[in-house]
């Protein structure tokens, strides 16, 4: 299996929204991607296997944090160490680039993600009640503080 991570493309669009669409109850649309390719502040990226588009994330740096505003992974791949690839390269650009902490949220309930980030150093920082929907979920508010540049 050959992995490759590099930056969003506008060819890659049709791939990660299929994937967000089987991933989420409420995907993000084909807009919403468009505009972090687009945005100066966001840094979005996609992991292929074998040439296959099968994950992307992203933050967007507000200046003092960066906010990692989705993660997501094809069901069929999960497991496999991708999130974890994908998550490390994206923190290695953010230093790069001089983000000083990063911030996320994630579904209560989803421990897979959880332990992800904690690996990482992510650590938990309080909930929004109610966060998500569909159906109706708190959410972890988790960060990686004190983030040293490379």
């Amino acid at each position: 299996m050959k992995i490759e991570v590099r930056d969003l493309r506008e060819e890659d669009l049709d791939e990660v929204c299929a994937i967000e669409e089987s991933s989420f109850s409420m995907p993000w649309r084909r807009e919403d991607f468009q505009g972090l390719i687009e945005d100066n502040n966001s840094i979005y990226l996609v992991i292929l296997s074998d040439d296959r588009v099968v994950g992307a994330a992203g933050y967007t740096f507000n200046g003092f944090d960066g906010y990692i505003n989705n993660v997501v992974i094809d069901v069929d791949y999960r497991g496999q160490g991708l999130g974890r690839v994908l998550l490390q390269e994206l923190l290695r650009v953010g230093r790069k680039n001089g983000v000083p902490e990063f911030t996320l949220e994630v579904r209560a309930s989803n421990v897979p993600a959880i332990k992800l980030y904690e690996s990482l150093g992510f650590k938990s920082e309080g909930r929004r009640k109610n966060f998500y929907e569909r159906p109706t979920e708190d959410a972890e508010v988790m960060w990686l503080r004190d983030v040293k540049p490379i």
